[in-house]
């Protein structure tokens, strides 16, 4: 067969010479070799390969597959990788649009033969002994987005999908030695029109490649259908196993063990169902699973092969427009993940799946959904192990075909229900129906993302149903085309609001609801998820959500000013890009977590166990205020001496001095042993930098007049109200530049006690927009080098501080490393807090009444404002402390359009005070 470039932009030819695809099982030749984890039936192709980069395919060298082309311009390239990561072409993220728009006119499933880059792959290798005198085949584990295989010259097939396995047979080609695999890999195809998801557009061999054997018999697929009988303690196994090669006269061993290696069964199998007592029912808190051994004898009883895997008996169902499992109603906790590393962007190993289970596990996170493509197989071992439930979704998503610029137009959608695209994506449900069909932990398949609806994704949800009667089918997009609302058993949305959730169970459906992404977690947000999580008690057929998502898209690179930072999009220079809106995950990039994790924690925890949590929090709360008040009452009272001068009024006590200023309208001065505290005078805190939620809602230009009231205050006088030498008490006023008649009163007081008070009231007006804050802020002549509070522990906002455990707490001063800087390190409901200098000098703030919220930053609001990226901000040798009475929220429903709820606004027109002193 001669392979043509046509099929490029042919929908319908996608596979070409392709194996059928199969479970993800590994073969050994003995239990000796699954012991010592590996088996002598595959062979590594990781590693350098020989590599050409070219712009289009008509610069590609194009017999480089024959032996005897000339390479001596091929350099090398890493596999697993992607080609952009290692030199070659152009890294670009964009959401919804189509990666060419604007500098293409493209339709289905045409691409652009002058930008269409292709990447010319040459490996040279010998057959490990183990290989040798038997069948050989090449696994692709990912390559995207379409390949053309050569073996020593020959033309072996191709194959589109780039996330699922291409595999194709090399006998009629493969030699002992001195072999040559050449592979084309190419940017954009058809496929290209269906792999539309939200990341960065990557091309090349970026999952394994390895080669294995086939012994005369071989065992091709398993399907090992574990089921749970009603009773939840008799397990019904049918193992279903496809052979190859010299079938007659074989036979396949089951060998299955417990935990203790108890066998449950020991037997021959010929594909009838078996019957186990005494089974533990998988799931989540119980994830219970059993090792069955197949062992296949060729006709004369030699081993041919050895095959172990993992699973569990469980049974997913719905029930009354229920879904359970193991006859109880389930709870979604999930989290969408993309596969990401900020070194290697998708091409991640097993140490980045390691860790993501630890996070999952560490934050009660029970389900997965894999957006928006099937990820590796050692992922769903990882979940069966750790009982996390899994959405696994096809490979599907053409966004940029119905929806622009937020407007639902599907003229040319793909693939709707147009007949030449049907094989190709219910070939891609296929792939990863064989692949993953034995993974306990896959309980739902999806159909893909945001494909908007018709006749072939209906086909997709049909062939899951028709193989696989035991899991159920989503598919979120019938809620942007109800013609095909059968598709999907569960009603799933995005990023609805919990008004809208109520509204549809009000109305007593037959689906159960679910949010297949919820609690868009950009930036600094996941603000009002306990709104979502109320609604599980109020209504049994909504049964959970998955946030979006798990970690931050960006990419480590140096920066036109030579520093190592994490890029987003725009970074690259690419356009067209969505710039940090990648940026969305509970961790960061590099894998932290977030601060808002706590609050995932806490809501994805058990009622219970949020009720110990709300006790102890409660509890400890009273206990400190009382003992903060008894500290108080048992300070001594030293007299004030008082000077006043022509410009300043200065306050002397007990080891510290305050210096009012008439001109400045504050205290400019602020000395405790001898330390100086104030940089300038303070003033009132009427803006917040920007969140990413805020600017996806417009709250920055609706409430702009603050961020100018914030630098620009007006100073309408000051009045001595009080002064003695147990007492002195000077009030400023001050004006709203843009909102007439609104002021602000700030009170200072200096006691007897030792303490300087402040007291300040915003007086608000009819008409004035809504506030970001209302409190005091002030910059420390000298940086903060910690922060000691007693309050609720990491970061915290009205509607996100649930999560958060009330005691003491420390940290230094620091801005969160949002992909662009913006509001964060806000600390509610504390009542102390202590700042200390290098010297190890300290200055304490503490509640005089109520609980305050604080924040310690080393840059204002105004400079993290003006940032776009963390390294961007000055080093300025101060740290800006604020202190508020009056908060808004961070939202977290989207990042595009919706407001935080309404309880966690700040009304312009309302009265807002804060009050606290300083301890001297």
């Amino acid at each position: 067969m001669t392979p043509e470039l046509k099929w490029l932009t042919d929908p319908t030819v996608f596979a070409v010479n392709r194996l059928d695809a199969h479970s993800d099982h590994v073969c050994y030749r003995s239990e000796a070799e699954i012991r010592l984890g590996g088996s002598s039936l595959r062979q590594s192709l990781d590693g350098s390969w020989r590599f050409a980069y070219s712009a289009c395919p008509a610069a590609r060298p194009a017999d480089f597959y024959r032996e005897d082309a000339d390479l001596s311009a091929f350099g090398t390239i890493c596999v697993p990788g992607h080609i952009e990561l290692q030199g070659y072409g152009q890294i670009q993220y964009t959401n919804t649009l189509y990666p060419w728009d604007g500098r293409s006119y493209l339709r289905p499933p045409q691409i652009d033969w002058d930008d269409t880059p292709v990447g010319s792959y040459l490996r040279e290798f010998d057959l490990d002994e183990g290989l040798r005198g038997q069948r050989v085949c090449v696994s692709f584990q990912g390559a995207e987005q379409a390949l053309y295989v050569w073996c020593n010259g020959h033309f072996v097939g191709y194959a589109e999908d780039s996330f699922t396995p291409s595999e194709f047979d090399l006998t009629p080609y493969i030699r002992q030695t001195g072999n040559r695999l050449c592979v084309e890999v190419y940017k954009h195809s058809s496929a290209s029109w269906l792999e539309d998801q939200d990341f960065f557009r990557f091309s090349g061999l970026f999952r394994s490649v390895y080669l294995y054997a086939k012994p005369k018999v071989h065992i091709r697929d398993i399907w090992l259908k574990a089921e749970l009988a009603e009773g939840n303690t008799t397990g019904l196994l049918t193992p279903i196993v496809k052979l190859d090669g010299e079938t007659d006269g074989a036979r396949v061993h089951l060998r299955l063990t417990d935990g203790e290696e108890f066998a449950l069964f020991d037997e021959d199998i010929d594909g009838s169902t078996i019957e186990l007592s005494a089974i533990h029912p998988w799931s989540h808190e119980t994830p219970v699973l059993y090792h069955a051994l197949l062992t296949l004898y060729d006709a004369d009883g030699a081993v041919q092969e050895v095959l172990p895997y993992d699973i569990g008996f469980r049974r997913f169902e719905m029930k009354d427009g229920i879904m359970c499992l193991n006859g109880s109603r389930i709870i979604f906790n999930g989290v969408n993940r993309h596969e990401w590393n900020p070194e290697k962007g998708r091409a991640i190993d097993e140490s980045d799946m390691h860790a993501a289970m630890a996070v999952f596990k560490r934050n009660n996170i029970n389900a997965v959904r894999t957006c928006h493509y099937p990820n590796q197989s050692r992922w769903y071992d990882l979940c069966d192990k750790n009982g996390i439930y899994m959405i696994d979704e096809t490979n599907l998503e053409s966004h940029g075909s119905w929806q622009k610029l937020g407007v639902v137009e599907p003229s040319w959608n793909v693939p709707g229900s147009l007949p030449e695209w049907r094989d190709c994506v219910v070939d891609r449900a296929r792939s990863m129906f064989e692949r993953d069909k034995n993974h306990t932990a896959v309980l739902i398949w999806s159909c893909g993302n945001e494909s908007y609806a018709g006749e072939d994704i209906r086909a997709m949800a049909a062939f899951f149903r028709e193989n696989d009667p035991g899991r159920l089918v989503h598919y979120e997009g019938v809620f942007q085309c109800r013609a095909f609302d059968d598709i999907s058993d569960m009603e799933s949305r995005m990023y609805a609001s919990p008004a809208s959730i109520r509204e549809y169970l009000d109305a007593d459906p037959k689906k159960p609801f679910i949010l297949c992404e919820y609690m868009h977690d950009m930036g600094n947000s996941l603000g009002g998820m306990e709104s979502y999580i109320a609604l599980i008690d109020r209504y049994e057929k909504y049964q959970g959500g998955f946030i979006w998502d798990y970690m931050d898209q960006a990419l480590w690179h140096t920066d036109a000013m030579g520093r190592r930072v994490l890029g987003y999009g725009g970074d690259f220079n690419e356009r067209t890009t969505d710039y940090n809106f990648s940026g969305n995950g509970i961790v960061y990039a590099d894998g932290t977590e977030k601060p808002a994790m706590q609050e995932v924690r806490y809501w994805y925890d058990t009622p219970e166990r949020r009720a110990v949590h709300d006790a102890h929090n409660k509890l400890a709360a009273e206990r400190s205020a009382a003992a903060l008040a008894a500290a108080w009452q048992k300070r001594p009272t030293r007299p004030l001496t008082v000077t006043e001068g022509d410009g300043n009024i200065g306050v002397k006590g007990s080891g510290f001095e305050v210096l009012f200023s008439i001109s400045e309208q504050g205290p400019v001065s602020l000395r405790k042993n001898g330390a100086e505290w104030l940089w300038r005078a303070p003033r009132p805190a009427f803006w917040r930098a920007s969140t990413d939620n805020d600017r996806g809602c417009s709250f920055p230009q609706r409430a702009a007049v603050w961020m100018g009231a914030d630098v620009f205050v007006q100073r309408m006088g000051f009045t001595v109200q009080e002064k003695s030498a147990q007492c002195v008490r000077v009030q400023y006023r001050f004006g709203v530049p843009g909102v007439p008649g609104a002021q602000v009163e700030m009170i200072y007081t200096v006691e007897a006690q030792g303490a300087l008070r402040l007291d300040a009231v915003y007086h608000g007006v009819p008409g004035a927009p809504e506030l970001p804050c209302f409190g005091i802020k002030f910059e420390t002549a000298a940086p903060v080098v910690r922060t000691r509070w007693t309050g609720l522990s990491g970061e915290t906002y009205p509607d996100r501080c649930k999560g958060g455990v009330f005691g003491c707490h420390e940290e230094p001063p620091h801005i969160e490393p949002a992909l662009v800087p913006q509001d964060c390190g806000l600390h509610m409901d504390t009542q102390q807090v202590c700042l200390q200098l290098a010297n190890g000098k300290t200055l304490t703030i503490e509640q005089t009444g109520e609980a305050f919220a604080f924040s310690a930053l080393p840059n204002t609001a105004q400079q993290i404002e003006a940032a776009q990226h963390l390294c961007e901000l000055p080093e300025t040798g101060r740290t800006s402390i604020t202190v508020l009475g009056a908060a808004r929220g961070v939202g977290g429903i989207d990042s595009w359009c919706t407001d935080v709820e309404e309880p966690y606004r700040l009304s312009g027109e309302c009265d807002h005070s804060v009050r606290f002193r300083i301890v001297l």
